[in-house]
């Protein structure tokens, strides 16, 4: 579910969300899938997926991967 939760966010980014939003979150998730994941919304183009962020992030949540799901959608 988390995997398919970026693949999802990476396919809604445009460039106007980079515009607007100018920002880097890094979740730091536990449970199925754990780990560090990210969604940049920073660098042009914009970018999500597993590992930490191309840059530094400007948020970072910690969470179960359940709640990160449940958030999301």
């Amino acid at each position: 579910p988390v995997a398919e939760t970026f693949r999802v966010i990476q396919g809604a980014m445009s460039e106007e969300h980079v515009r607007a939003t100018q920002g880097v979150f890094q979740f730091e998730l536990s449970g199925e899938e754990g780990g560090t994941w990210y969604i940049d919304l920073k660098t042009q183009g914009g970018g999500a997926g597993f590992g930490k962020p191309p840059v530094t992030a400007d948020v970072v949540m910690s969470m179960s991967s359940t709640d990160f799901v449940k958030m999301f959608t």
